[in-house]
């Protein structure tokens, strides 16, 4: 049995401590399916965490669900805290906007203005290149070691500038679109050389003090914050570890924050109202570029507007996955915080999504294993190329059963669930196989109302 499985009843003990606020605003309907999806999402994704939605100052959904400590069976309870990663780019991106209307910068200066020791190749490079990602840095992996030692490093702002230095432009800045933390560093790195202060210390005055942020800071690797949970890292589907160490000193401005969800709550109603800034510039668009999900993005929020315009931003971090989104027209947001990394929040964003704005949503029924024939299985193993020949997907086994890879993706457990189905629970998908006369001949996946038919090679 898997450790999802294996706490499950233990878990649902835990889900009752938030209270729904102006239910007259939610029908029915809709809250139990959100009771249902947060289930749904805790059994089959692995979630922990919170979800907290919001219509302009009116708490409308407020749960929790799964554990802050699985060592010590302590409960997810209200106000704890998480890391949240990349939604850290919001408040530098208002504290950049903020020290532009006090006169202390202009959006069209260069960084190397403020940051000297920036190499040459880098001296074109302007504040709005950086806040819109369209500067041609790269993200922290192009740092040289990042991943298996620097990352565990605590180093100061002279040395990242050096190890920047190092890395090259993907592109000619303003010319394309590139998702970079080293940018919002930079940005960081800025606001403390234009107000002589730490960028801990900027932030406390100009936004968290004013609207009373008190549980959100910068994480110091090396100290405890009281009623933080314990950060997991999801290895496959039915497996967590202790998340790994990581020393933030290269995330300043960029993902270095912690916070609650009632302090985000705040966050998101300052940024709904313009309370903190008079400049609509966080929420104009960078121009025509575009990420590879089609997003824009403008002054650290992504702008997306297919179904309903929206703000959001997502984070994750070893230990910890997060996303916070806002609805201008509606003056609603969405905040979801988990302290289980490496999880879904963009399909779990668009879910809740789906729930409070579409009437005839339907929650995903969980899936059921049974228990299957290990002499059976064991003939599903093997490499399958689909009709078209662009895609294969190889099939093995090992001490848990089964394990779906898709070409040179990770490869994800797969579950019985009837006579040669499988089913996937962090991928959503199911797996029929084909047996003619006692062998395994194919295969047909179906994923997102799509189906492919595969062979056995």
């Amino acid at each position: 049995m898997g450790f999802t499985k294996k706490i499950y009843l233990i878990l649902l003990l835990h889900l009752s401590f938030y209270n729904l606020k102006g239910q007259d605003r939610l029908t029915s309907k809709q809250s139990e399916n959100l009771e249902a999806y947060l289930e749904y999402i805790h059994d089959q994704k692995g979630f922990s965490g919170e979800i907290l939605i919001s219509n302009s100052n009116s708490t409308l959904f407020q749960r929790g669900i799964g554990l802050a400590s699985i060592e010590y069976n302590i409960p997810i309870k209200p106000n704890a805290k998480y890391k949240i990663a990349s939604i850290t780019k919001t408040f530098t991106a208002t504290l950049i906007v903020k020290a532009k209307e006090e006169g202390k910068l202009n959006f069209e200066d260069t960084a190397s203005k403020f940051i000297p020791k920036l190499d040459g190749k880098f001296k074109a490079i302007s504040i709005h290149q950086l806040l819109t990602h369209t500067s041609g840095l790269p993200h922290n992996q192009a740092i040289a070691d990042y991943w298996p030692v620097k990352s565990k490093l605590s180093m100061t702002t002279d040395q990242v500038i050096s190890e920047i230095n190092q890395v090259n432009l993907l592109f000619e800045s303003g010319t394309q679109m590139h998702y970079s933390s080293l940018g919002y560093f930079l940005l960081a790195t800025i606001l403390e050389k234009v107000y002589q202060e730490n960028y801990d210390q900027i932030l406390k005055t100009k936004i968290l003090n004013p609207l009373n942020m008190t549980s959100t800071g910068s994480t110091n690797s090396l100290s405890i914050i009281p009623e933080m949970t314990t950060g997991y890292h999801l290895i496959n589907d039915d497996s967590l570890v202790v998340a790994p160490y990581r020393n933030y000193s290269m995330l300043k401005g960029a993902g270095d924050l912690y916070s609650n969800s009632t302090d985000l709550l705040k966050w998101a109603s300052a940024m709904l109202n313009n309370q903190l800034a008079t400049e609509t510039s966080s929420f104009i668009p960078n121009g025509d570029f575009k990420d590879n999900s089609g997003r824009q993005y403008g002054y650290g929020w992504f702008i997306e507007s297919d179904d309903y315009l929206k703000y959001s931003h997502g984070g994750g971090t070893w230990g910890y996955s997060s996303i916070l989104s806002l609805y201008p027209k509606t003056k609603m947001s969405i905040i979801v915080l988990s302290n289980v990394s490496t999880l879904p929040t963009e399909a779990i964003l668009k879910g809740i999504e789906n729930i409070i704005f579409k009437e005839d949503f339907e929650v995903p029924k969980m899936q059921i294993e049974i228990t299957s024939n290990p002499a059976v299985v064991e003939k599903y193993v093997g490499s399958y190329i689909s009709d078209s020949g662009q895609m294969k997907l190889n099939i093995v086994q090992d001490e848990n059963g089964l394990l779906a890879q898709l070409a040179g993706n990770p490869p994800f457990q797969i579950y019985p669930k009837g006579e040669h189905q499988f089913f996937g629970k962090k991928v959503e998908i199911l797996i029929s196989f084909k047996r003619i006369d006692g062998k395994t001949i194919g295969l047909t996946a179906e994923r997102m109302g799509q189906k492919f038919e595969f062979k056995k090679q």
